[in-house]
């Protein structure tokens, strides 16, 4: 028969609550604290809570001492607080993860529970110093089996509550931490009282406890058991099998089907089907709790040159390093997932004021810009990244279009920064869309014309090819040119169907131009879309077959600027087109920067001056040396010189004295239609005949 302090077992339980409290605060901070904050935040948690929960249990045992305490011993004391600081530990890592496996909530609560236990031990051993008292093995044993189930309870409640977002969330958190706070004080009951204390011990303390209080006490415990069940049913119900991925039958086939399902393979992050179920659980947490949400969508910066000049390998590398640094910038309650290719989305949730996602924005920006060396190789990565943030009632894939559209804004803007959906971008969102849907109405209707505008030969004057310039004859705007339609084409990926048009209607010209026996060629220009298909060059040489045309009917051009961000693809497709015996022309000549060596290496068949160059060829004597040196740099190389922009006889006169090969330009012709192309040609011949 022994006697204890109810006074103090109050007070303990005071402490306790509170605690309690303080953990849902201390875990819902680490949950949303940025990376460099994480560990200051944790270690400070720990701390706190370890040095409550320690205090909590010392007033228990002294609430029931054999005798008044007479001294203590000092090291055994360092090692329960020691332990209550793992014990602390234990429960705030596991309990602030994003998710809570039914493996890592055993195990937390195991080691919760064994601590406790050694906690209780070395309090014990620390307090005894002048009697020997003891722990029965069998009561300590069910004391910590008692504390391992109650620990692993509290444990899935303050996981489940940090990001709480119904109704009420102090009363939800108080009655859980009252719930919570009765459990452990009642573990912290059944250790002491189960220690066996000499019969020859006499107390001063004037308040009973029988063995009933044992009873009471393992009855709570089991109730809190009980309780883990509850909780349990509540986490299917709320969020789903996936938070906890668990199953007694065939675990680890369902564990393998789970993890190809919703993981990229390469970087580990959650894939685009991870990513809309998590969005869509953020959306309704965020409806509920008032806070903000944004999504970022996340492009990484000229990653087709890394992977055409590096490798895939060292493009795959590439992508795990960026992952990596993504999920280091955002917060432990962001989601970071990758979507496909060099494309990445964030979920920043739990946000109270712009400025917030201003902070996780431009971390991630800095932190993927931080220098990198990869298999030896020094890398200067970037990315590009669209915020959009969520309204309620939106729409989740309007929301990730509207992102993907900052996105793009940014790329626009300079690239390696971000850029907020904002009314402007709304209103270029919104007529891209409309032209997207003209635009493919277009292609249904016939509405797409190609204009040709002649070149001649310098030397006879005659007409020996035309470039092919597109026009829309839109029936509202009227005529529209390339800068007009051609962005939206591309971002909505009309581009491929509009071009392989375009190849398709200058071989049906070519075709009915040789039905009349007038040579000719025509130029296109050559899309950066086109650089990049491995096909093009076989797509070409079958449509050519299929018109009965040689060769050398289609000149395709390229600006020097679409030949120098995706180089290696362009050296492939020369050599495919050379081995074709299909030519290919630099267009728009100087207005890039370009060296010689490249004029060498890529070893094309013509060269077209940029206008500028022509339009004051006849004022300015530098303008005059440049074009010079270039004719006979091109004449050296073997290539033909194409002087674009010919509109006065004076400058066709100069052109023609430097060795220009061939002209075009509104003094030889204004861009026409195909009926008055061919009729012009048929005219020409026809007076040639004649003479």
């Amino acid at each position: 028969m022994s006697y204890y302090s109810l006074q103090l077992i109050v007070l303990s339980l005071l402490l306790t609550y509170l605690t309690v409290l303080f953990t849902f605060s201390a875990v819902s901070k680490l949950y949303k604290s940025a990376a460099n904050q994480i560990r200051s935040t944790f270690l400070y948690s720990t701390l706190g809570l370890g040095t409550s929960l320690w205090t909590s249990h010392v007033l228990v045992l002294m609430a029931y001492t054999v005798r008044p305490l007479s001294g203590y011993s000092s090291i055994y004391m360092l090692f329960s607080w020691l332990f209550s600081l793992i014990f602390a530990a234990i429960v705030l890592n596991g309990s602030s993860k994003k998710t809570l496996p039914i493996q890592s909530l055993l195990g937390n609560g195991i080691l919760a529970g064994a601590s406790t236990s050694l906690i209780a031990y070395f309090t014990m051993l620390a307090t005894q110093s002048e009697i020997a008292i003891s722990l029965p093995p069998t009561t300590y044993l069910l004391a910590t089996l008692v504390a391992i189930a109650i620990n692993s309870m509290a444990i899935m409640i303050i996981f489940w509550l940090k990001s709480y977002s119904g109704e009420r969330p102090l009363l939800t958190k108080s009655i859980f931490s009252l719930v919570i706070s009765l459990a452990f004080t009642g573990i912290y009951l059944i250790y002491t009282i189960a220690i066996d204390v000499p019969q020859s011990i006499n107390t001063n303390n004037h308040m009973l406890w029988d063995s009933s209080l044992l009873s009471i006490t393992v009855a709570l415990g089991l109730i809190c058991v009980f309780l883990v069940a509850f909780i349990i049913a509540i986490f299917y119900d709320k969020l789903g099998y996936d938070t906890f991925r668990f199953n007694l039958f065939n675990k680890e086939d369902l564990q393998a089907i789970s993890h190809q399902a919703l993981v990229d393979t390469l970087t580990q992050l959650p894939n685009r089907r991870a990513l809309l179920q998590h969005l869509e659980s953020a959306t309704k947490r965020c409806e509920r709790s008032g806070l903000g949400l944004a999504v970022a969508f996340i492009d990484v910066d000229d990653f087709k040159q890394i992977n055409d000049t590096l490798g895939h390998k060292i493009g795959d590398l590439v992508l795990q390093k960026i992952a990596s640094r993504l999920v280091t910038a955002v917060r432990g309650c962001d989601e970071v997932s990758r979507i496909g290719g060099d494309e990445f989305i964030a979920i920043i949730e739990g946000i109270e004021n712009n400025e917030d996602y201003i902070a996780v924005v431009e971390r991630m920006v800095s932190s993927v810009r931080a220098p990198c060396v990869i298999n030896n190789i020094e890398l200067n990565l970037s990315v590009s990244i669209g915020v959009a943030m969520h309204s309620n009632g939106g729409n989740i894939e309007e929301l990730i279009s509207a992102a993907d559209t900052a996105m793009y804004r940014a790329k626009k803007d300079g690239k390696n920064q971000f850029r907020f959906f904002d009314a402007e971008i709304a209103l270029v969102t919104d007529q891209l869309l409309e032209i997207q849907y003209d635009l493919k109405k277009a292609l249904v209707n016939s509405e797409l014309e190609l204009h040709y505008q002649i070149k001649i030969d310098t030397v006879t004057g005659k007409p020996i090819g035309a470039e092919a310039l597109l026009r829309w004859q839109h029936p509202i705007k009227g005529l529209l040119y390339p800068a007009d339609f051609m962005h939206a084409a591309d971002r909505f990926g009309l581009s491929y169907t509009i071009n392989d048009w375009i190849v398709e209607e200058c071989c049906r010209v070519l075709h009915q131009l040789n039905y009349r026996y007038i040579p000719f060629d025509i130029s296109i220009n050559l899309s950066h879309n086109q650089i990049a298909n491995a096909n093009f060059v076989d797509d070409v040489t079958l449509m050519l077959k299929r018109f009965d045309l040689p060769a050398s009917s289609l000149i395709f051009d390229f600006t020097e600027s679409s030949a120098l961000k995706n180089e290696i693809q362009f050296n492939n497709q020369l050599a495919q087109f050379k081995k074709a015996g299909i030519r290919v022309a630099i267009d728009d000549f100087g207005t890039y920067s370009s060296s010689i060596t490249n004029l060498q290496h890529w070893q094309v068949n013509e060269l077209k001056l940029d206008h500028s160059f022509t339009a004051d060829i006849n004022t300015n004597p530098k303008t005059l040396g440049v074009v010079q040196a270039v004719v006979e740099l091109a004449h050296v190389l073997e290539m033909n010189v194409v002087a674009e922009g010919v509109e006065t006889e004076e400058q066709r006169t100069i052109l023609a004295k430097l060795g220009c090969d061939q002209m075009q330009g509104y003094l030889i012709s204004r861009p026409m239609p195909k009926d008055r192309l061919i009729q012009l040609l048929k005219n020409i011949r026809q007076r040639l005949e004649k003479t």
